[in-house]
C-alpha cells in the first residue's frame, strides 16, 4: 500500500491555526454588534431541517433537495464531491472507486447516472446557478468547494425548468448553494482520521456582520489518503482555500467568493470482466511496482490546480422586483498520466483551460405571477475534445519524451448562450409553471498540427512552443459551427386537500454533442475532420413526469412515474462511409419508470426514510457496429443501468447521541451492449454514530462513520459508453471495502 506522507508543516495547516485564532477574537469583538442589527442581516445560514433529502414542494416539477445535516450523516467523509451527496436520491446511481469520494475519474464520465442517463463529457451541474465547469475531462468544480461551505444541493429531474440553464441537462440539473457568511461571528474546526491513512483537517472562520454591513468567511482544508488497493495515494494531497464576502449597501447587495483547490492522486486500475467475476482474487488488484512497465502505478496519476471566482451584484428595486448579475471566472490546469498502447509507452494528457461568463436575471411579481427573465453566457476552451498529449518511452525505469501524440490549438472558443423566460402562478388550489429557453451553442474551432517529426528531446516543450514549430494539418483541423434549440417546459400541481397534491411536468432537455469525433482519423469517403464535425448534433430529449405528494403530520410519500424519449444520443457505432466505428449523434433511446421517496417520523427522536427506483432505460432501435454487423439492442436495457435500486435508512437521536444507518441496494445490470457481461446486484450498509454537547464556549461533536459495514465485495463503477462492444475491455472498478473514519468537530 502507499506510504504516509511526511508530517512536515503545510501551508494549509498554518492557515487553519491562524483561522482558529482569528475566529476566537472576532467572536468576542463582533458578537454584540451582530446581535444589535440582525433585523437587516441577509447573510444567514438556514437552520437544519431534518437531516435528509426532501422533495421540493415549492415547484410542480420533480426536484429534490439535500441539506447540510444529510450531507454530514450520509455523505462520503472526503468532504468535497457534490455527486456523492445525491447517492440516495431516487433515480440516482452514484458510484465512486474510493470510500471518500475524493477520486477523480480521468476522462468525461464521473460516476453518475440518473434514470439511466449518464452525465458524460465532463462535470455536470452548476454552482450558485453558474456553469463553472465546461464539457471537459478534468475535475471541474467537483472538488472546488468543501461540503462544510455548502448550504444545500438541489437536483431537478425529468423536464428541467427554463430558469435552470446549465450547459447540459438530459440527466437532470444539479445546483449547489454556498453557505455564505453567517450573521454571527464564529469558527468551525474538524479533524478526521480513518482507514488507509486518511487524514483531513478543516477550519472556517466567520467574521459575523460587521458595523459596516460587511460579512466574510475564510476556510481551509487539507486531505490525504492512501489508495485502498495497490500502491500510491488518492489523494496524495488535496489542499483547499476558500473566501467569501457579502456587502449590503442599501438596496444594493454585493457577494463574491474565491476558491482554489490543489489535488494530486494516483489512479485506480480498471478490471477486465474475467477479473471482475473473481473478486475473491482480484478485489485489490491494481497497477504494479515495476518502473520498466507502463503498468507502474507512478505512471498512472494526475495532478490538477483549479481556481474559481464568482460574484453577484443584486439590486432590489422593490421587495418583489430585483435585478442580479453574476460574473464568474475559472481556471483548470493539470494533466493525466496513463499507460499507452504498449508496455513501454506512457502518455501525458495536458489540460489547461479557462472558463468565464455571466448570468443576468430580472425577477418580479405581476398580478400574482412570479416572472423571471434571464440570460447566461459561458465561454470555455477545450480539452473537450482533447487537444494536446505527449508520448513517452520507458528507458531504464525513467520516462523519456518520445514525441507529441496530439497537438492542436484552439482558435475559436466553445461558447454557450441561454435566454429564458419563466412564470409561476397559483389559481386557488392549482399552481401552473411554465417557461421557454433558447439554448445556442457554438462549437470550438481547432487547428490541428502534424505530429510526425515531433520526436526528440528538443520537442519536449510547452504546447505553444511546439505549435510554433509544427506544421498545420488542414485535414485534421475544424472550424467553428453553431446550432440553437428551443427548450419549452410546463408543469402543474393540484392541491386536492392539505394532505394530497398531484403534479405533472413536460419539457425538452439538451445534451452534449459527440466531441470525440474530432479525434477520429479520416477514412473511406471522409477525407477531413471537418466532415465529422459537421455531422455532430446535441442530444435532445423529451420528458414527462406524473407524481403525487401525500403527507400527514409525521409522514410523507412522494411517488413519480415518468417517460422519456431521446434522439441524437452519442453512441460508438459503425459508419458505412468510413468502414469504421466512431462516436456519432444518431442513437435513439426511451425511458420509463417509477421512483418513490418516503419518510416517517415514527417517534419524536426517530426518523425513517426510503427511496425506490424502477427504471426501464432502453434502446429504441438497433445500431450497426464493426464490419457493418447489426447490433440487436432494440428494446434492451442500456449498459450499466440497473432496473431496481432502493435504500432504507434512519436517524435516531437520544440526548447528544445520534445513530444513522443506511442500507442501499443496486440491482444487476449489463456492462456492455453485446449483453454477454453481466454484473450481479449488491447491497451495502453504512453507519454513522455521533455524540455531541454544548458548552459555554460552543459545541463539540465526536463521530464514527463506517462505510460498507459488512465488507461486501462488489463492482461499483462501470466506465462504459452507451454502446460498448469490447468483449475483454477493462472497464470495471471494485467498490471500496469496509472503511472507518473518526471525526472531532468544534464550533465556537
Amino acid at each position: 500500500m502507499g506510504k504516509a506522507t511526511p508530517a512536515a508543516p503545510r501551508l494549509k495547516k498554518l492557515s487553519l491555526a491562524l483561522l482558529a485564532g482569528l475566529g476566537s477574537s472576532l467572536a468576542q469583538a463582533e458578537g454584540e454588534e451582530a446581535s444589535q442589527v440582525l433585523d437587516t442581516v441577509t447573510v444567514t445560514a438556514p437552520a437544519e431541517t431534518g437531516g435528509w433529502m426532501q422533495p421540493d414542494a415549492a415547484t410542480p416539477s420533480t426536484v429534490y433537495r439535500v441539506d447540510r445535516e444529510a450531507m454530514r450523516l450520509f455523505d462520503t467523509p472526503g468532504g468535497a464531491n457534490p455527486y456523492t451527496a445525491l447517492a440516495e436520491v431516487p433515480g440516482v446511481k452514484v458510484t465512486t472507486v474510493d470510500a471518500y469520494g475524493l477520486n477523480n475519474m480521468q476522462g468525461g464520465q464521473k460516476g453518475m447516472r440518473v434514470r439511466g442517463e449518464v452525465s458524460t463529457h465532463g462535470v455536470a451541474g452548476t454552482f450558485e446557478g453558474l456553469a463553472l465547469g465546461g464539457p471537459g475531462p478534468g475535475p471541474g468544480y467537483l472538488f472546488l468547494f468543501d461540503k462544510e461551505n455548502i448550504d444545500s444541493i438541489s437536483f431537478a429531474q425529468g423536464s428541467v425548468a427554463a430558469d435552470r440553464p446549465g450547459l447540459f441537462n438530459t440527466y437532470g440539473a444539479i445546483d449547489s448553494r454556498l453557505r455564505w457568511p453567517t450573521a454571527r461571528a464564529g469558527a468551525d474546526l474538524s479533524y478526521s482520521v480513518g482507514s488507509d491513512n486518511f487524514r483531513r483537517l478543516f477550519g472556517r472562520v466567520d467574521s459575523g456582520l460587521l458595523p459596516s454591513g460587511t460579512a466574510f468567511f475564510l476556510s481551509a482544508s487539507d486531505s490525504h489518503a492512501d489508495k485502498w488497493r495497490g500502491e500510491g495515494e488518492a489523494p496524495s494531497g488535496r489542499e483547499n482555500v476558500e473566501f467569501a464576502l457579502q456587502q449590503q449597501l442599501g438596496k444594493l447587495k454585493i457577494s463574491l467568493a474565491l476558491a482554489q483547490n490543489v489535488q494530486a492522486q494516483n489512479n485506480y486500475k480498471a478490471l477486465t470482466y474475467a477479473q471482475a467475476s473473481d473478486l475473491g482474487r482480484y478485489n485489490r488488484y491494481d497497477y504494479g511496482t515495476s518502473r520498466s512497465s507502463s503498468d507502474y502505478y507512478g505512471y498512472n496519476r494526475q495532478d490538477f490546480t483549479s481556481q474559481a471566482f464568482l460574484s453577484e451584484i443584486a439590486y432590489a428595486f422593490t421587495p418583489d422586483t430585483t435585478l442580479s448579475v453574476k460574473p464568474f471566472y475559472t481556471k483548470e490546469e493539470g494533466y493525466y498520466l496513463y499507460a499507452g498502447s504498449s508496455a513501454s509507452q506512457v502518455q501525458k494528457w495536458l489540460i489547461d483551460h479557462e472558463t468565464y461568463g455571466a448570468t443576468a436575471e430580472a425577477r418580479t411579481r405581476l398580478a400574482g405571477t412570479d416572472l423571471k427573465l434571464g440570460y447566461s453566457f459561458t465561454s470555455t476552451d477545450p480539452p473537450g475534445p482533447p487537444t494536446t498529449r505527449k508520448q513517452y518511452s520507458i528507458v531504464n525505469g525513467q520516462l523519456v519524451f518520445q514525441q507529441w501524440a496530439l497537438l492542436s490549438k484552439v482558435v475559436d472558443r466553445h461558447d454557450f448562450s441561454n435566454a429564458y423566460l419563466s412564470a409561476q402562478h397559483r389559481f386557488g388550489d392549482v399552481t401552473l409553471q411554465g417557461g421557454l429557453r433558447y439554448a445556442y451553442e457554438t462549437l470550438p474551432g481547432i487547428d490541428a498540427y502534424k505530429v510526425t517529426g515531433t520526436t526528440g528531446s528538443s520537442w519536449d516543450v510547452s504546447p505553444d512552443a511546439a505549435i510554433a514549430r509544427a506544421q498545420k494539418d488542414p485535414t485534421r483541423s475544424v472550424g467553428s459551427r453553431s446550432f440553437g434549440n428551443w427548450l419549452p417546459q410546463a408543469a402543474a400541481a393540484w392541491e386536492i386537500n392539505p394532505a394530497v397534491e398531484v403534479h405533472a411536468s413536460l419539457g425538452r432537455n439538451i445534451g452534449a454533442p459527440s466531441f470525440d469525433a474530432f479525434n477520429q482519423a479520416p477514412a473511406g469517403k471522409i477525407t477531413s475532420s471537418q466532415q465529422y464535425w459537421d455531422q455532430i448534433e446535441p442530444e435532445l430529449s423529451t420528458s414527462f413526469d406524473l407524481g403525487a405528494r401525500l403527507k400527514g403530520s409525521n409522514w410523507y410519500i412522494d411517488p413519480t412515474v415518468y417517460v422519456s424519449r431521446s434522439q441524437n444520443k452519442a453512441v460508438s457505432v459503425f459508419s458505412s462511409t468510413t468502414n469504421t466505428v466512431y462516436s456519432q449523434n444518431i442513437g435513439k433511446t426511451q425511458g420509463r419508470g417509477l421512483q418513490l421517496a418516503a419518510g416517517w417520523t415514527a417517534l419524536n427522536n426517530l426518523q425513517l426514510f426510503t427511496a425506490l427506483s424502477y427504471s426501464l432505460s432502453q434502446f429504441s432501435e438497433n445500431v450497426r457496429t464493426t464490419g457493418g454487423a447489426t447490433l440487436g439492442v432494440d428494446g434492451k436495457q442500456l449498459p450499466d443501468v440497473p432496473k431496481l435500486m432502493a435504500n432504507l435508512g434512519g436517524i435516531w437521536r437520544y440526548g447528544g447521541l445520534t445513530v444513522a444507518p443506511i442500507v442501499q441496494y443496486v440491482g444487476p445490470r449489463w456492462a456492455t451492449s453485446t449483453y454477454s457481461e453481466r454484473m450481479a446486484g449488491y447491497t451495502t450498509t453504512d453507519l454513522h454514530v455521533g455524540y455531541g454537547d454544548k458548552g459555554s464556549w460552543g459545541k463539540w461533536q465526536l463521530s464514527l462513520a463506517v462505510m460498507n459495514l459488512f465488507d461486501r465485495h462488489y463492482i461499483g463503477q462501470i466506465s462504459t459508453s452507451e454502446v460498448n462492444t469490447t468483449a475483454n475491455g477493462a472497464i470495471y472498478y471494485p467498490g471500496a471495502p469496509r472503511t472507518v473514519v473518526a471525526t472531532l468537530g468544534l464550533s465556537f
